[in-house]
Order: C-alpha cells, then sequence, then structure tokens
C-alpha cells in the first residue's frame, strides 16, 4: 500500500492533484480545501489511501494523518464510498464533522454531497461510539471526553441562539477550546463570540 507521496505538484485539475515523484507521476484524489491550497511546482507530503475499484484503482490523498483516518472510518460506514466520504470532508472540517456526529445533527451532516437524511442516521449510529471512545471532536483524552464536549455543545447551542450558524459556531469554538482547554463554559462563549465580532 502507498502510504505517502513526497514530491511535486506537476498538474492540476478540479478534483486531484498530479504529484511527480523520481520521475513517476501519481494522480490524487483530494478534498475542495485541500485543492485550493496547491499550485503547480510546489513540493508536497500527502498522506494517501489507496481504494481499489473492479476496473480501477484510485488513489486519495490528504495532507492531515486524521483526516485520513477519518476517511478510513467514513469509508467502513454501509453505504458511504471513497467519493461520498471526499465529499464530506470537503464540506466538513474532521473537527466540525466529528462535531456533527456527536451532536447527532442530522440535518447539518444531510448538507454534504451524496449524504440523504437515511445516511447521515447512519454516520452517526455507526461512528459516534467510536468518535466518543477516541474524545473526539476536540481531541481530547478519552477520560476528558464526556465532560468537555458538553461544555463545547452547551458553547455551540449558546452561539446558535444568537444567530450563528452551526458550522461558523463549531468552528468558532474549536478554536477558541483549541488555544486553552481549561476554560470554563461562559469564558468559551465570550471568546468565541469576540472571535466572530473580528471576522
Amino acid at each position: 500500500m502507498i502510504a505517502f507521496l513526497r514530491g511535486t505538484v506537476s498538474e492540476r485539475s478540479d478534483e486531484a492533484v498530479f504529484v511527480e515523484v523520481n520521475g513517476v507521476g501519481f494522480r490524487v484524489m483530494m478534498t475542495t480545501p485541500a485543492l485550493q491550497r496547491v499550485r503547480t511546482g510546489d513540493p508536497v507530503l500527502i498522506h494517501t489511501y489507496l481504494a481499489h475499484k473492479e476496473d480501477a484503482m484510485l488513489l486519495y490523498g490528504f495532507f492531515d494523518q486524521a483526516e485520513k483516518d477519518l476517511f478510513i472510518k467514513l469509508i467502513g460506514v454501509s453505504g458511504v464510498g471513497p467519493k461520498t466520504a471526499l465529499g464530506i470532508l470537503s464540506l466538513f472540517s474532521a473537527d466540525e464533522f466529528c462535531q456533527a456526529v456527536l451532536r447527532e445533527d442530522v440535518k447539518l451532516l444531510s448538507k454534504a454531497p451524496g449524504v440523504g437524511h437515511k445516511t447521515a442516521q447512519r454516520l452517526i449510529l455507526e461512528l459516534k461510539n467510536t468518535l466518543v471512545r477516541e474524545g473526539a471532536p476536540f481531541r481530547l483524552a478519552p477520560g476528558q471526553a464526556s465532560a468537555d464536549k458538553a461544555t463545547g455543545d452547551d458553547a455551540v447551542a449558546a452561539l446558535e441562539a444568537l444567530g450563528y450558524e452551526t458550522v461558523v459556531a463549531v468552528k468558532a469554538v474549536q478554536t477558541v477550546r483549541a488555544a486553552d482547554p481549561e476554560l470554563e463554559l461562559q469564558d468559551v462563549i465570550k471568546r468565541a463570540l469576540r472571535l466572530l465580532m473580528k471576522e
């Protein structure tokens, strides 16, 4: 299996980059945000996953190992193939997706391309326990997950009540908590609000 590629971007399309490694070109499918980051001639290190189809082998790439790990979890869910998984990760960051699953936000998950109501429910059913066990979405130790998840959820809910969209609220709370995981709920809300007001 090809675990990663280190090389130079020789070309880019709407759905893939072409990476040259020692004279060999690899076509690597990537998320939309990832594709927007690269330019022809850029040196890159891309974590990869090789998917086998009946008539082809496709290489999927990620700049972040955690995103690759989540991609592998996604394609393990019944009814979710690599294309749908890539679409999910194009719309949500890894942390945003984990937060949506933990909040059981079927409506938000259903906004991803290729994900309907039933698929969103399956994502929650099949991944929630795993994500809780791993301390997602704030990358906590498992023992901390329950209490700190509640603080994060409450902060997001407070921002939503003030009119902010879920994705925007989640990102602000994650940014604040990443900077200082020990903050109390009210401080998380205040700092997240200050962050949002600067944008």
